[in-house]
């Protein structure tokens, strides 16, 4: 028996209409879109910091100076319904982070030094392979503030000297599974310096902490 189509709606026939989500967004669901439900994070890690340059330590040419650091970052995500989040989310495709973070730097002689950073960052977390594993990148630029300045920073310190308040810059990259990316490991390089002259004479002083851990979304 033939079948007879009307060109008419479904809702006026009186069918429920089931809207399509991935056209009406524009884009098919993803992973790391349980994330934006949740806004806040925290992060525990454990780095080690290295003889090299950034340039060099981005290269995975890493030499262990003897310093290790233990922190714990709590993050906060601008929602992309927000001006300031809709601006980046569409000029980028990115999601806008404060963050601040709280460390200990246990240097090679065994003495604690305290330090406190702040930063904004842009994270890209809706990428294409997150089905097989949930992924994202971030990029943040901030400050850092020690008790006293680590002995790898006087060491490396070959122009000008060095300073307490440093440029902060921090590169992550975390993974999950993509059933459960509320809870991630995490990849970050944290990275100390005077930004070429700007934080006084530290011309050429920082360091650099290749660090691992987990984050839990809240």
């Amino acid at each position: 028996m033939a079948v007879v189509s009307f060109p008419f709606p479904a809702s006026v026939l009186g069918q429920e209409v089931v809207p399509d989500t991935a056209s009406e967004e524009g884009h098919r669901p993803n992973a790391n879109d349980k994330l934006e439900s949740t806004p806040w994070s925290m992060t525990m890690f454990q780095g080690w910091t290295n003889n090299n340059s950034l340039n060099r330590t981005l290269r995975f040419l890493w030499s262990h100076s003897g310093e290790y650091i233990y922190s714990l970052d709590v993050a906060y995500t601008i929602p992309p319904t927000t001006g300031f989040g809709r601006f980046f989310d569409r000029l980028l495709a990115a999601r806008v982070q404060v963050g601040g973070t709280l460390n200990t730097r246990r240097q090679p002689s065994g003495s604690w030094i305290p330090e406190v950073s702040a930063y904004a960052a842009l994270r890209w977390r809706r990428l294409p392979w997150n089905h097989i594993v949930a992924t994202s990148f971030a990029v943040g630029e901030g400050l850092s503030m020690v008790s006293q300045v680590p002995d790898i920073e006087i060491e490396t310190a070959y122009v000008g000297g060095t300073s307490r308040l440093l440029n902060y810059v921090m590169l992550e990259m975390t993974l999950a599974v993509p059933s459960v990316p509320l809870v991630q490991l995490v990849g970050r390089i944290h990275h100390r310096s005077g930004a070429f002259g700007v934080f006084g004479d530290a011309v050429q002083s920082g360091s650099n902490t290749v660090a691992l851990g987990f984050r839990v979304h809240m």
